[in-house]
């Protein structure tokens, strides 16, 4: 198989860290609303990839999330003049709509994700971790960052990754770090004061009045 290789920036063949075994890492469903056509190109396009890698006799391993808590307020990518205006966590959004619990609307939710897959013979994951099954590994990680510098706590208590403390950030998109400049935030109730650079993006959100409390 040969695929586009962003980093590469041409057609490459797909090489496995084991003969014939695939390891595969997907993004999943946010459960707090169902999936849109972007959203199940997305999980169609990884179940044609792993069929594809099965006809060639590879052995697959398929992980997606299931994004059960930290929705960023807006997640549309429709621009600013879409954004509201008081923006809020989209589950804390939909337990105030329809009465329920965080969990009740993530379960909800997945199990409509799953109902979905089936009607589009897209074949199922073999593991699905939860975010919410995975905060202590998160953690984990974010105190290993700012121990070795790559993050730090803004003055909001919001945890951010250095973007300067990482020489080859940007190279996956194509730019080059300080050729970056400010632009539109995608998440608008992030404080950018908050930030030592421009470019820096949040670890670990300080919980406020628009964040679901668990």
């Amino acid at each position: 198989m040969r695929l586009y290789n962003t980093m590469t920036r041409k057609i490459d063949p797909v090489e496995t860290a084991h003969p014939k075994i695939a390891r595969i890492y997907a993004c999943g469903p946010t459960v707090y609303r169902d999936a849109h056509v972007g959203n199940m190109r997305t999980f169609l396009v990884t179940d044609l990839i792993a069929r594809t890698l099965r006809h060639q006799g590879f052995r697959t391993i398929v992980v997606q999330n299931i994004t059960d808590v930290g929705h960023m307020a807006d997640d549309t990518g429709l621009g600013e003049a879409q954004l509201d205006p008081a923006p809020q966590d989209k589950m804390l959004a939909e337990s105030e709509k329809t009465g329920q619990s965080a969990l009740e609307i993530a379960q909800r939710f997945e199990h409509r994700f799953h109902h979905d897959l089936a009607q589009l013979n897209i074949y199922p994951a073999d593991h699905y971790p939860k975010a919410s099954e995975s905060i202590d590994s998160m953690l984990d990680l974010i105190g290993k960052l700012i121990d070795s510098g790559n993050a730090y706590v803004g003055i909001d208590n919001s945890v951010y990754f250095s973007a300067e403390s990482y020489p080859s950030y940007g190279a996956l998109s194509g730019n080059k770090l300080h050729a970056l400049r400010p632009g539109h935030k995608f998440d608008p109730d992030e404080n950018e004061s908050a930030k030592r650079f421009h470019a820096d993006w949040a670890l670990w959100k300080s919980a406020g009045d628009t964040r679901t409390q668990l």
